[in-house]
């Protein structure tokens, strides 16, 4: 079973890996990645999609990339309600007369063409993977020339309180400063 993770982090050098390689050292396998920037300046918003079917390692997994430093938080998308798209680019060798055949085909996953030429075209999908899955599939008739894939992004339905992220970080020197304090 996936695991679609909404992991926001401080927006600095490094972090990108110092997460992908806390994952990777727990054994776990890297479906999907994505990053970029969030509403909020300082802060990467990623998705992370991860193909683990033992519900206890899931959890595991998201119980320990929170005790990160560089972790605000982890939203685990995987049983609540949310989008999880895609976004693909496809080029593809087209003749004039296939033109009608392959709207039909991209039609269906919001399907634009960005680029025409006389030897190319290049067709962007975007949708949940299924969508996108089936129509690349369906223009492997033709003669794709190239494929580029986003992989997964997610947000979570709604507005409800509980599956918003708590996106204020405490200081990682917290209890040394409290005991010294103490003394």
């Amino acid at each position: 079973m996936k695991q679609t993770l909404i992991v926001f982090v401080q927006d600095e050098p490094g972090v990108l890996n110092r997460i992908s390689s806390h994952i990777r050292r727990w054994n776990f396998n890297i479906e999907s990645l994505v990053a970029g920037q969030t509403e909020k300046e300082g802060i990467t918003r990623m998705t992370v999609v991860l193909n683990e079917p033992d519900r206890s390692k899931q959890q595991f997994v998201v119980n320990s990339l929170k005790q990160l430093i560089d972790v605000y938080d982890v939203i685990d998308t995987t049983e609540i309600d949310s989008f999880i798209r895609e976004y693909a680019l496809v080029k593809v060798g087209v003749k004039e007369d296939e033109l009608d055949k392959i709207n039909n085909i991209i039609d269906p996953v919001h399907g634009n063409i960005i680029d025409e030429n006389e030897d190319a075209m290049i067709f962007e999908l975007t949708g949940y993977e299924k969508e996108v899955e089936i129509a690349i599939k369906a223009l492997e008739k033709y003669d794709v020339l190239e494929i580029v894939r986003s992989g997964k992004v997610a947000m979570v339905a709604g507005n409800i309180i509980d599956h918003k992220p708590e996106l204020t970080k405490s200081d990682p020197n917290w209890s040394t400063s409290r005991i010294l304090k103490s003394f």
